[in-house]
């Protein structure tokens, strides 16, 4: 097991503080170092952790604004408003981003995600020299988010990286990626989806993916019935 991820709160409600601080006690996947009730406080401590959870209804500067201001630290948000959930969702630099009140479920899982995504010692962390649209590129593959046939294609993939990145891999089919890739899930004929991407899985067959889209929409997954019992047990595992 690494080290837990270092965390700091930014949240002008104390009550939110101690919410966080009650639900991550003795979690394996992260710790809560600091906790800043002004966003401005936070920006001047210069902080550098791991992973930061924000409020999007701050006064002085907004969660998404703080966001912006302290890339490339990875970010979690959070808000009460839900008109504004879509923009949190819509930002490909957040990590993950859940409605208040805050459930601890959820929170628990956004954590485990988090460290999934961050951990820079994950056995799968190794690159891959890939033919591209942009010439001979490098991939990191445990940034391998998603990946799909090009409809009307046979031997070009669409590749959608941790990152918001979207490169195609050209002259490769699925399998060969998988064989690359070990750690990615087939959840239908014609995608690859990496288990720490995925934000939850609605009625076991329509699979949110947390940062991938193409031109800002975000894209889901269908998880087939032919490939249900194998995905459904290799995702299960993975979380244990």
């Amino acid at each position: 097991m690494e080290r837990k991820l270092q965390c700091v709160l930014v949240d002008d409600d104390r009550y939110i503080h101690d919410i966080f601080k009650e639900y991550l006690k003795n979690n394996k996947f992260a710790e809560i170092t600091d906790y800043y009730e002004d966003p401005v406080e936070f920006i001047n401590a210069n902080k550098k952790p791991d992973l930061v959870f924000l409020d999007i209804m701050m006064p002085k500067i907004d969660g998404l604004r703080l966001a912006s201001m302290i890339k490339p630290t990875p970010v979690i948000l959070f808000t009460s408003n839900t008109e504004r959930f879509g923009d949190i969702m819509n930002m490909m630099e957040a990590i993950d981003a859940f409605p208040k009140p805050i459930l601890k479920e959820r929170l628990l899982k956004s954590v485990e995600k988090a460290y999934f995504l961050l951990n820079s010692n994950k056995p799968q962390k190794r690159r891959e020299t890939f033919n591209t649209d942009t010439g001979k590129t490098t991939i990191i593959l445990s940034d391998l988010l998603f990946v799909r046939t090009i409809k009307n294609t046979h031997r070009h993939l669409e590749a959608y990286l941790q990152g918001g990145q979207k490169v195609i891999l050209k002259g490769y089919s699925l399998g060969k990626i998988h064989k690359k890739a070990g750690f990615l899930l087939q959840p239908n004929r014609a995608e690859l989806v990496s288990p720490y991407a995925i934000m939850e899985i609605e009625r076991n067959t329509l699979i949110k993916l947390i940062g991938v889209k193409d031109n800002g929409v975000p894209i889901n997954s269908t998880l087939c019935r032919s490939f249900k019992k194998k995905f459904l047990y290799r995702y299960n595992s993975v979380k244990e």
